[in-house]
């Protein structure tokens, strides 16, 4: 990753991604304020809780995905499914009979 692809991967985190987790963070305190002055638990509890999980497991995907090194190289998967579509393509002797243009002699004409 060049220098200037570690910027604007910074400006990224520090101008979209960290204030769209704060305001998460604060409509949740500010949820669970309103909710815990009023009689209302019932229809609280449980969309909070899903909410908790739901944003938990995204940071969780995101952390793993980030140590395991899923954002290196970001273009080797298409190449890998572009070589593993050729490789497919040359072990399939019908398609080898098709031809380049989608037309030849195909023995179940």
């Amino acid at each position: 990753m060049s220098r200037k692809d570690k910027i604007i991967t910074f400006i990224m985190v520090f101008f979209v991604i960290l204030p769209g987790g704060i305001s998460f963070i604060s409509k949740m305190i500010a949820y669970s304020k309103v909710e815990l002055v009023e009689d209302g638990m019932a229809g609280f509890a449980l969309p909070f809780i899903n909410y908790i999980f739901v944003a938990l497991g995204f940071v969780a995907l995101f952390i793993w995905a980030f140590f395991m090194g899923h954002f290196r190289d970001i273009e080797q998967p298409a190449f890998d499914m572009l070589n593993r579509e050729i490789s497919f393509d040359d072990c399939d002797p019908e398609l080898k009979a098709i031809g380049e243009f989608g037309y030849g002699t195909t023995t179940n004409v």
